[in-house]
């Protein structure tokens, strides 16, 4: 139960958000270069069973004393890894959930934080039908600048 006053444990988005995590971690191509988690524990000096119990959600990562620590091993921006965990609720989750029996797989949550950051993203795009033509070149720009700082393509 959570203390009084604090809302209480999401643990769909816990699970996701630790899978986003390794996802950061384990990408070879990306900044995590693939480190191991003991390599990650060493860097930001957060115990490796925390770390092993965070991505299997089994821990909340999303604490900000975590993320700050985080985020520059992951080259991730610290604000941006908060976002991101704020982001992340157990609604969404459970709303892109295949909902078939059986369905369910051990990479599920992995793609549970991307689907719903892009379901998010898309959200926020769609808001922007009718926008003054300078501000959809300046998101295409941005964009593009994102894409072209080693984006998976």
């Amino acid at each position: 139960m959570a203390p009084r006053g604090s809302r209480p444990v999401e643990m769909d988005a816990v699970r996701a958000f630790g899978a986003y995590i390794r996802m950061l971690r384990e990408n070879v191509r990306g900044a995590g270069r693939g480190k191991t988690l003991r390599q990650l524990a060493r860097e930001t000096g957060i115990a490796p069973s925390v770390l092993s119990r965070g991505e299997r959600g089994l821990q909340d990562l999303r604490q900000a004393e975590y993320l700050d620590r985080l985020a520059p091993q992951l080259g991730v921006r610290p604000s941006v890894l908060r976002r991101v965990a704020s982001a992340i609720t157990d609604e969404d989750v459970r709303r892109l959930r295949p909902s078939r029996t059986g369905e369910e797989t051990a990479g599920l949550p992995a793609r549970s934080a991307q689907a719903v950051l892009w379901a998010k993203l898309h959200t926020e795009l769609d808001a922007l039908r009718g926008a003054p033509a300078e501000t959809l070149e300046a998101l295409l720009s941005y964009v593009e600048f994102l894409g072209s700082r080693g984006g998976n393509r």
